[in-house]
């Protein structure tokens, strides 16, 4: 085995970083390479000994052909390939980092250069465009994966501005609802009080959150939303879905925050889990919990109403006495035929009487 092993050549890339470039030889095992550089000329010998890793973005790979695929690439007279995406504005800090150092670490990294727009110039369409422009396809795809993966996390960690749902705020549902809440209030508990209370105008079934900060991205949704009645093929619609019950998000009923009410729906249960992965694959949205399936529930009461009236106000409240008395109440059935995504509101709607702004529906 060569001693080359132990002192490899070394490869810079700016910005004070410095790799080692890995020899290949044939009792690795890498028998691939090995082959590879059999078949070289006499005259490339020396340059095919240095490892080629694998390109993982060659003219085979299937990125435009991922959800949420918004770029375009030309190959430029020059030679050189321009890719072109949509990045919402709000991402255009985060892109560019701390006096440009993000920006900077990924064209080193990728060999390309990354042009990102002034935020005064979003009026443009041109200029809402971030481009990338290097010598191959590869290398402007590498930073489009790149800054995919930048955005994603900066995603994460922004609250949720959108929620796809299916509307309860009619019907028997809502009725129930408001004689549950009448029932509770009556009884006078410490802690318990009318703003903690879900609006009976905006009870519904949470399915996907998501986080749109512009219009191509409210577009995008909508688009994808309509794309999942495909999802419905072998479903029995409309879906038949069934309230009764009541749980919390956690393990302390004299501490709550979220107390919800337990939904049956298997053929909406299916839907929503396959719905779901669209708006992952998207970037667009995402689960919190991870839980690889959708959490079918309705919110009864949350805290958080609470928290925004009044600051000071308690953490949590004492849910044990509504779980006694309440724990089988039965909110009734309804079918469900439609889905909405709306705008997730701080308080529980706009007005008293309205139901959330809606973005994009699917009816069936």
């Amino acid at each position: 085995m060569s001693r080359e092993v132990l002192a490899p050549p070394l490869q810079r890339m700016g910005n004070n970083r410095c790799y080692r470039v890995n020899i290949i030889h044939e009792d690795f095992g890498n028998q691939q390479a090995v082959m590879q550089r059999k078949q070289t000329h006499p005259g490339e010998q020396k340059s095919a000994n240095a490892y080629v890793e694998q390109d993982l973005y060659d003219e085979d790979d299937d990125d435009e052909q991922e959800e949420g695929g918004n770029f375009s690439i030309e190959e430029l007279p020059n030679g050189y390939y321009k890719l072109t995406m949509h990045v919402a504005q709000s991402f255009y800090g985060g892109l560019i980092g701390f006096k440009g150092s993000t920006k900077r670490r990924i064209e080193s990294e990728t060999l390309t250069d990354i042009y990102v727009p002034r935020s005064r110039e979003g009026g443009q369409k041109q200029a809402e465009d971030v481009s990338v422009k290097g010598k191959s396809r590869s290398n402007v795809m590498a930073a489009r994966r790149k800054i995919n993966l930048l955005l994603l996390s900066l995603r994460k960690r922004m609250r949720p501005t959108h929620f796809t749902c299916v509307p309860l705020h009619e019907g028997e549902i809502k009725e129930k609802f408001i004689n549950f809440k009448k029932d509770v209030l009556a009884l006078n508990l410490p802690g318990i009080d009318e703003n903690i209370f879900q609006t009976e105008d905006c009870i519904h079934l949470t399915l996907t959150t998501c986080v749109l900060l512009d219009a191509a991205e409210r577009a995008k949704a909508v688009e994808i939303l309509q794309s999942c009645r495909t999802f419905l093929d072998g479903l029995k619609t409309p879906f038949q879905i069934e309230i009764r019950g009541l749980e919390i998000m956690n393990d302390d009923p004299s501490a709550v925050r979220v107390l919800y009410a337990c939904v049956v729906a298997p053929e909406l249960q299916k839907f929503a889990d396959m719905a779901m992965q669209p708006f992952l694959r998207s970037g667009l949205g995402f689960d919190d919990h991870e839980r690889g399936a959708v959490k079918l529930h309705m919110t009864v009461m949350n805290n958080r109403y609470r928290k925004q009236l009044d600051a000071k106000s308690a953490p949590t409240f004492d849910a044990r006495e509504i779980l006694k008395r309440f724990g089988d109440y039965n909110f009734g059935k309804v079918e469900c035929n439609e889905l909405h995504l709306c705008v997730m509101h701080h308080a529980s709607g706009d007005e008293h009487g309205t139901f959330y702004k809606i973005t994009g529906s699917l009816k069936f």
